[in-house]
This record gives structure tokens, C-alpha cells and sequence, in this order.
């Protein structure tokens, strides 16, 4: 990954423009955070029931005001995947998020998903793959959005299993693959009880980003760079240790936030444990992402509405972020420029 940095008094790279006249929908955007299954649209997962006979408990598809933990919030994915175990419902959730980011003006977003939870029925992983992969190619080909993927083994998971999924992705090749994840319970499984999982899928030379310091261990988020995370998924543990965030800086890494699911996961109390300021200031890398459109109810523009509302942060460095994220995503040098030709 290029060390590159972007200057914030660079005018050049962050383009001004009047703060009065620019809105939050006028900024071009990166997302590299967003999970498919929570995120694929109420109203297209109620289609799917309908239309394959499925019965689904509403109430369940969406955060509860009253969520107390990371594992009650995740329990709303078990009724999402019901209706997500067809090629076809796979290919249209991917076109349906990507419809979601752009209206967001997203322009370039990296759609990260659990293939093995998507074989609860008769789909291989093959499918699986096949089906995203034609929901990328759609969307690109309708919208003005480019997308890749990030493929997340699970942490509860057996190692075989994840090991079998690597080898499957390593010699699948997929142009649209960027990258790997591991998803699920942190708290249960922390990265040194995975780390000879992580380590084979780095083998295989994937690019690597890891959920870590969402269930409030700092520990987690340093062992993660430790590791080779190159991005880490949340990392919201460490925002108030200056320490760990300037070894975050040091090593060049970026924090994949997602502020509002942060607060109902009761990751943070309120949105200033962020520590946005700081960060700016510092200039440790971070990007604002939903994580689950559907599930947390909510868009990237009301994302940063929010941090604008608290007074986190202005329009002017809304712009600075994106365009600095640019360097982070899991693109060549070549797509990183042609990224940064259209924010």
C-alpha cells in the first residue's frame, strides 16, 4: 500500500469549494465498510419472503432501540439470511446496496459478505461467488459506482472450514475479490485465537482488514496490526488511547468507523468517544461507513449528518477523509488514480 499522504492544506487534493454552497450528497465518497446481508433493503427483503414463501419476524430485521450488546445486534442477521440463500436473491441484494450507496454518491464502495452463510440450502460456494459476482457486474454496468468485494470467514467457524474457503478463493482468482475479513463474535474468538486462520488466508496474498475493538478491547485492535490487518473493521476500543493511536498511525493503518452502530452495539456511549477531532488533527486514518444499512437504519449521508450535528466534523473535511481513503482501498495504483480522477 502507498504511504502517501494527503496534505490537508493541499488545496489541489481536497478541492475546496464553498463550505456554504456544498452539502454532504454533493461529496464524492468511498465506503469500505458495509456488509451486503445487513445492508440489502427492507423492501427487497420482503419481496424475497413473498416471493420464496418465507414467513419473517419484521421486528427482527432491525436493531432494537434497546440492543444491549455486539451479540443481540447480531442475532438480526439469522432472519436476513433466510431469504439470502438463492442466486437470484444474491445478485439482486448486491445491485439493491449498491442502488443504496449511490444515492449516497458513493463512488466507489467494497461490499464485504460471509460466502458460508449463504449454503444453508442448496447453494455451493461456487454459486455463491457466481451470484455476487453477476450483482457486481450488473450494478457497475447500471450505475456510476465501481465495486469489489471483501469475503469474511467467520470466527466461530472451524479452521478447516476457513482454510477450505481461502483455497477456494485463491484459486477461484476473482478480478472482483480485494480482500478477506473475519466477522462474527470478537469477544469470543480474539484474533490471537484465529491467528494461524489469518496467517494462511495472508499466505494466500490477500489483503487484509479485521473487525477488532468493538466489543471494547483495546488489546484486540493492537494485535490485529500486529497481524497484518491493513485496515481495521471498528478498532473504536483504542480512540481514546493516544498511544495506541498513534501506533495506528506509525504503521499506517486505517479505522473502518461506523458511528451510529457503534452506539447501538454499546461500543461507545455517545459519538464523541469517537474522538474525531483528535484524529484530524493527528491525522490517523479513519473513514465513516454504515456497516449495515437495514439493520442499523441508516445511509452514509446520515452518517456524517450526525457527526456534522455533534459538530465532529465540518464539509470541508468530510472531502479531505474520502479523498484520503482513496489510498486505502484494496485497488491498484492504476484504479487508486482513476478512483481519485472522479471524486
Amino acid at each position: 500500500m502507498s504511504t502517501a499522504k494527503y496534505n490537508y492544506s493541499d488545496i489541489s487534493e481536497v478541492r475546496k469549494v464553498s463550505d456554504m454552497h456544498k452539502s454532504i450528497q454533493d461529496i464524492s465518497k468511498i465506503e469500505l465498510h458495509c456488509h451486503l446481508d445487513g445492508s440489502t433493503s427492507i423492501a427487497l427483503i420482503k419481496q424475497l419472503a413473498a416471493e420464496q414463501n418465507i414467513t419473517l419476524k419484521e421486528s427482527y430485521l432491525l436493531v432494537s432501540e434497546n440492543c444491549e450488546s455486539l451479540d443481540e445486534y447480531l442475532q438480526c442477521f439469522d432472519e436476513i439470511l433466510k431469504v439470502l440463500q438463492t442466486k437470484d436473491s444474491l445478485k439482486r441484494a448486491v445491485v439493491d446496496v449498491a442502488q443504496q450507496a449511490s444515492k449516497d454518491n458513493v463512488k466507489y464502495i467494497e461490499i464485504r459478505f460471509a460466502p458460508l452463510l449463504h449454503t444453508e440450502h442448496d447453494l455451493s460456494l461456487a454459486d455463491v461467488l457466481e451470484a455476487v459476482e453477476a450483482g457486481v457486474q450488473l450494478a457497475t454496468e447500471t450505475m456510476d459506482i465501481k465495486i469489489n468485494l471483501l469475503v469474511c470467514a467467520m470466527r466461530q467457524h472451524e479452521a478447516t472450514v476457513n482454510e477450505a474457503l481461502f483455497d477456494y478463493l485463491a484459486q477461484r482468482d476473482s478480478e472482483v475479490v480485494r480482500g478477506i475479513d473475519f466477522a462474527g463474535p470478537e469477544s469470543a474468538f480474539p484474533p490471537e485465537d484465529i491467528r494461524t486462520t489469518i496467517q494462511y488466508g495472508l499466505d494466500k496474498g490477500f489483503n487484509l482488514t479485521l473487525h477488532a475493538g468493538e466489543c471494547g478491547c483495546m488489546h484486540n485492535v493492537m494485535e490485529s496490526i500486529k497481524l497484518g490487518a491493513k485496515r481495521v473493521g471498528h478498532g473504536v476500543a483504542i480512540n481514546e488511547n493516544e498511544a495506541a493511536l498513534q501506533e495506528i498511525k506509525r504503521n499506517n493503518v486505517m479505522l473502518e468507523m461506523c458511528p451510529k452502530s457503534n452506539v447501538q452495539t454499546k461500543a461507545i456511549k455517545d459519538l464523541t468517544e469517537l474522538n474525531i477531532p483528535y484524529l484530524l488533527e493527528q491525522d490517523i486514518p479513519f473513514i465513516i461507513n454504515t456497516d449495515n444499512r437495514t439493520v442499523t437504519q441508516t445511509s452514509l449521508n446520515e452518517e456524517y449528518a450526525l457527526l456534522m450535528k455533534h459538530q465532529l466534523i465540518s464539509i470541508e473535511q468530510i472531502e479531505f477523509i474520502n479523498l484520503r481513503a482513496v489510498q486505502y482501498a484494496f485497488l491498484s495504483d492504476v484504479e487508486k488514480e482513476n478512483l481519485k480522477s472522479v471524486m
